[in-house]
């Protein structure tokens, strides 16, 4: 079910798009000047589960769930 109509959707997505500046300074890049390029590495890898489980697989299982 999508509660945004396509046309609103598609027009946030068109603003956004515009705004884009190529030029900005990325989070990634932030991240190194704060942490060091090592701590960014590792924190951004875990963040994006790209770690190994507990049991020697990678990323997120199936039974990862997220609660807001």
């Amino acid at each position: 079910m999508n509660a945004v109509p396509h046309e609103h959707g598609l027009a946030l997505l068109v603003a956004h798009c515009a705004t884009f500046d190529p030029d900005t300074v990325t989070v990634r890049e932030r991240l190194d000047d704060e942490l060091g390029p090592d701590l960014a590495h590792k924190l951004v890898f875990a963040l994006t589960g790209g770690g190994a489980r507990g049991d020697g697989r990678r990323g997120l299982g199936a039974g990862t769930a997220f609660a807001a």
